[in-house]
């Protein structure tokens, strides 16, 4: 197996497991929300911090599937035009390829750049969610997993990159 084989299986599975916490944290707010349902409606007594939890936790999963999500190609798109494109001008069609590549990574790397501080803010002030005496959250595992999956996003932009670069340089069109 070739180095190149190597990073991409192991980025791959990085992104999988990323993925699978993703799934968790779904499930996580599905009980959390049926537990507050169930209380509200029978006991009249809701679970505190539900909105916080779930407002925290549908970031947090957001970030970590992003990776999966683009290395599987399931990403909402509108590709009618470029498919067009790309059968009577592959050439170009690979170009843009390559251009949406990198602005990925501009846009993921600015993320990324800019959510540091944000994360160092939430752990040296200690920043929550929620009521004090009630129910608090702390937003600094949050703001990891956002950098977390936003570095992974960042590496899988790279890797498809990589391997369009390839692609070019080979005058393949697949």
């Amino acid at each position: 197996m070739s180095v190149k084989d190597k990073i991409n299986v192991t980025v791959g599975s990085i992104t999988f497991i990323l993925n699978a916490l993703g799934a968790v944290g779904i499930l996580a707010m599905v009980v959390v929300v049926n537990v507050d349902v169930f209380g509200r409606g029978f006991f009249n007594q809701p679970l505190p911090g539900v909105a916080e939890f779930v407002g925290l936790a549908i970031v947090a999963i957001v970030w970590l599937q992003a990776a999966d999500t683009l290395r599987h190609k399931r990403f909402i798109r509108s590709d009618v035009l470029f498919n067009a494109l790309a059968t009577r001008k592959p050439v170009f069609a690979r170009f843009l390829t390559l251009l949406f590549d990198l602005n990925g990574l501009v846009i993921v790397g600015l993320i990324f750049y800019f959510s540091i501080p944000l994360f160092q803010q939430s752990v040296e002030r200690g920043y929550y969610r929620g009521t004090p005496g009630v129910m608090t959250i702390p937003v600094w595992p949050i703001k990891l997993l956002i950098l977390v999956g936003c570095a992974a996003l960042f590496v899988q932009i790279l890797l498809f990159l990589y391997f369009n670069l390839k692609k070019t340089g080979s005058g393949s069109s697949k």
